[in-house]
């Protein structure tokens, strides 16, 4: 049996890396990916679980599938499908349900099954090697049976996009955290060995990948199943000597995982990307010990301060405009976030040195600790807090763009490809190291998909109400770095 199939995947880039991999198995299997303006046979929803409103998404898009494609087989798979699998099994127009302990074989199963006949749409079939699903939640995550990295995490190779791919690297999560209910969708912490990290990164670099984001459920337990255990930062120098790859980036850390020597490998590797993300929630000490989290306020000022010196070096030594691009994850109105606490955390962010916030208001999940705790905060006034946070992020990281083009000093971007923004000039979107985002016209951008140019800032648009801004330039003839020398750039191939 062979056909076509088409993924939707909600959630977090380690959904996004499981999605790679369920469409390479398919592929390997014969089947193709659904043509632009075609119907699927089957339809992958890659589901998140993180809130119930994550998973009520995944439901109504399989519910909408059904009307618009009455004879697709939709399967829903992801972290929803492991802690929630017969409310799952039960949406309108699900036919099957994989959790993420057999995600792996995905497409094996399905292929298997539907051959086998196909179940009413609603009454959907779960397949894999767990058989007591009526008990799954109320059943420890490690007291189940979980893929090793080294048969799980399989290579999804580049799927026709060179410039940057993610590598899970670690999967799942001690952590516990209150309002977290992840560890029951993906397990205990897992990592894939060094050896097969640097054979893969090896193998991307073959196909002419230029940067590799390191990604995983919680990147700071990486190796700490290993007898004798390693750590972060030993991965990093190992894929740093052993690979020659452009650039490797790491996805998130907490704060304590900041450590003196992973800013040092920072300091002295121009191809680790001097880019941070901190999965910070809260940098007030009463919220984090109610959520849970393994570091305290003065950890995070520290984390913070430490990095803002190292950004000022490489500044100095690297001429990097910008420095260390630091973004954080922040929850607002969590249970206990009084008004006191939330005006010292506003201020808090005031005062401290970073460029974006990512704010999201709390969400009740049930199955976590935190919602059996006392100081709900009213739905409307989380809201209030998110955008309050919103606005000071925007303001923060529009001051931040509107120093480079003050500056005046050019960028050194990769190009990801074209963007169409509407206008008759097609754009560029391109990436610096440290995570800028710009956008350039230019005619032909196949010309330069996945090359290294380097670019002059113009001008800047906000949006606002997405909290963002785009940074918009000019290719930079002058300082012209060429990388394929079958390349030669032409002022007449850059519009006026």
């Amino acid at each position: 049996m062979k056909g076509t199939y088409e993924l939707r995947t909600f959630g977090c880039k380690a959904n996004f890396y499981d999605s790679q991999v369920i469409s390479g198995a398919f592929r390997d299997l014969g089947w193709s990916q659904v043509s632009k303006g075609s119907l699927p046979d089957v339809v992958v929803i890659n589901s998140c679980t993180v809130t119930h409103a994550a998973e009520r998404q995944a439901r109504k898009l399989a519910s909408r599938i059904r009307r618009e494609n009455a004879e697709a087989r939709v399967v829903m798979t992801g972290c929803a499908a492991e802690v929630s699998p017969e409310e799952m099994a039960a949406a309108k127009g699900v036919h099957f349900v994989v959790g993420n302990q057999d995600k792996y074989r995905l497409a094996e199963l399905v292929v298997r099954a539907a051959q086998e006949g196909l179940p009413d749409a609603g009454a959907g079939t779960v397949l894999g090697g767990v058989t007591s699903y009526g008990q799954l939640r109320a059943r420890h995550p490690i007291d189940r049976e979980w893929p090793m990295p080294e048969t799980a995490f399989v290579s999804p190779g580049t799927e026709g996009n060179t410039t940057r791919v993610f590598i899970k690297i670690q999967e799942g999560c001690d952590a516990f955290c209150t309002f977290c209910i992840i560890p029951f969708g993906r397990g205990p912490s897992r990592s894939l060995p060094v050896s097969d990290l640097v054979e893969r990164v090896r193998e991307l670099e073959g196909q002419g990948v230029k940067e590799v984001v390191l990604t995983g459920t919680n990147l700071g337990e990486y190796g700490m199943n290993f007898d004798p255990a390693l750590c972060f930062e030993d991965l990093l120098e190992a894929l740093l000597s052993q690979t020659q790859i452009e650039r490797i980036r790491i996805s998130s850390l907490d704060p304590s995982e900041i450590t003196p020597r992973l800013l040092g490998i920072m300091e002295t590797e121009s191809r680790l990307c001097p880019h941070i993300h901190i999965s910070l929630q809260s940098p007030d000490s009463t919220i984090l010990r109610r959520m849970k989290r393994n570091y305290r306020e003065d950890e995070v000022n520290r984390a913070l301060f430490a990095i803002a010196e190292t950004s000022k070096v490489l500044e100095r030594t690297r001429d990097l405009p910008g420095g260390i691009f630091v973004g954080m994850d922040v929850i607002a109105g969590f249970p206990g976030e009084t008004e006191e606490i939330f005006e010292k955390t506003y201020n808090q962010f005031r005062s401290l040195p970073w460029n974006r916030l990512h704010v999201f208001p709390y969400s009740e999940r049930q199955g976590t600790a935190a919602v059996r705790l006392d100081g709900v905060v009213p739905v409307a006034e989380r809201k209030a807090r998110v955008r309050k946070l919103m606005a000071l992020s925007t303001r923060r990281l529009w001051e931040g763009y509107q120093g480079l083009v003050e500056d005046g000093r050019s960028l050194e971007v990769l190009v990801e490809g074209g963007i169409d923004t509407g206008q008759e000039i097609p754009f560029l979107s391109c990436t610096t190291a440290n995570y800028l985002r710009v956008l350039v016209p230019f005619e032909n951008p196949a010309l330069l998909e996945n090359k290294t140019v380097w670019v002059q800032p113009r001008d800047l648009q906000i949006n606002e109400r997405a909290g963002d801004v785009a940074l918009f330039a000019d290719l930079d003839t002058g300082a012209w770095r060429q990388v394929d020398n079958s390349i030669t750039l032409h002022e007449a191939a850059i519009p006026a």
